[in-house]
């Protein structure tokens, strides 16, 4: 599915923009400060329901207006659909295909979306959380059942967390506690589960797009770590018995402290660079921008698989930092039947991909095709 046109109103510098685009790769180019972000945002939040660079909504109105309105027409061969996001009277409006609903989530999934920003660089540099969002967000697209496990889990961890912390000021009632737990290692062990399926699936990707962009010097690979001392193993069951003997173990320590010490919100993703460099700690800051776009064009490969269709893919700022022959590489890769929108500085980065490519020009929130 693909997105064939979209009409912004009041959305950050827009003030009004109509944009036809192309089934494949689509560029907008201008100075920095036009609104090429802006354009790339506004689409990452029809198909997801949320911003990459804000949680708050009212910093995505246009200045000195009360509320903005976001429309996408998506095509899938004979098969389309119609998103529609906005704000009226103070509150938030959400369609799909003509029918209202009463939360952004409803957007979500609908059209699988890969975005990749140079603020992307912090999965690699960052701390664990910044990885854990990189697989959850894109887990929950590649997988139907992932949000809600995602979504049951965090609740049950919340109940988990709070009862803790009254343990910690003497409160003692430990059959609420066993049952929390419980519910903890359940849900906890699935996401494990689907973390661990992935990153197996998605490493050898992740290694092709590398080697490919970095002209095969390299190897890297993901490798999925547990904490609590557990041992990765793909096996539902295997999982529980060593998150329920990992919990037990920090129990004592857990109801101290007044918080859950072990799970799949403590976990991260270890990328190694000829199997045993930690690219956080060793790697240039070529190698981790590239391994940043590598985790991200290997999310597009396994969504593409899972669902049957491949994701839009989002590029803001991609090429800055790359020489030639990387551009010539990433364009190849590009022009494999992702749709893919692109911000660049420098029109003539691109070459002239005839029916594939199309050039829109951005100047002062106004886009010129």
């Amino acid at each position: 599915m693909y997105l064939e046109k979209i009409k912004i109103r009041n959305f950050r510098n827009y003030c009004t923009a109509d944009v036809l685009l192309a089934p494949h790769i689509n560029v907008l180019y201008g100075n920095n400060g036009q609104g090429k972000t802006n354009f790339l945002e506004a689409v990452s939040f029809l198909t997801l329901g949320s911003s990459f660079r804000t949680k708050r909504d009212e910093e995505l109105l246009k200045r000195e207006e009360k509320g903005f309105y976001l429309r996408g027409e998506f095509l899938d061969n004979d098969e389309s659909l119609l998103l529609e996001v906005g704000t009226d009277l103070n509150r938030l409006v959400v369609k799909v295909n003509g029918v209202v609903y009463k939360s952004k989530r409803a957007l979500f999934g609908r059209v699988r979306t890969v975005i990749f920003t140079p603020d992307d660089l912090q999965i690699i540099k960052g701390g664990p959380e910044k990885r854990r969002d990189y697989l959850d967000l894109y887990l929950a697209q590649a997988y139907s059942g992932y949000r809600k496990v995602f979504l049951d889990f965090y609740r049950a961890l919340y109940q988990r967390n709070s009862l803790l912390k009254k343990f910690r000021e003497g409160f003692r009632d430990f059959t609420e506690l066993e049952i929390w737990t419980n519910k903890v290692i359940e849900e906890g062990s699935r996401i494990i589960y689907y973390r661990l399926k992935a990153v197996e699936e998605i490493s050898p990707w992740i290694n092709r797009y590398h080697q490919l962009m970095s002209k095969e010097k390299e190897d890297l690979h993901g490798l999925y770590i547990c904490t609590g001392e557990m041992r990765p193993i793909l096996d539902i069951d295997c999982i529980k018995e060593e998150y329920k003997k990992a919990i037990s173990r920090r129990k004592i320590e857990e109801m101290r402290r007044g918080y859950t010490l072990v799970g799949p919100h403590r976990d991260d993703l270890q990328l190694l660079l000829n199997q045993k460099w930690d690219l956080r700690v060793y790697g240039s800051q070529g190698q981790q921008r590239t391994a940043a776009l590598a985790l991200k064009l290997a999310m597009v490969d396994l969504i593409k698989r899972t669902q049957g269709v491949p994701p839009l893919l989002l590029l803001d700022d991609v090429f800055s930092e790359f020489d030639n022959e990387r551009k010539k590489e990433l364009l190849r890769l590009l022009t494999a039947g992702t749709q893919t929108i692109i911000s660049t500085t420098e029109l003539r980065d691109f070459p002239n991909l005839g029916s594939e490519f199309k050039a829109l020009r951005v100047e002062s929130g106004v886009i010129f095709d």
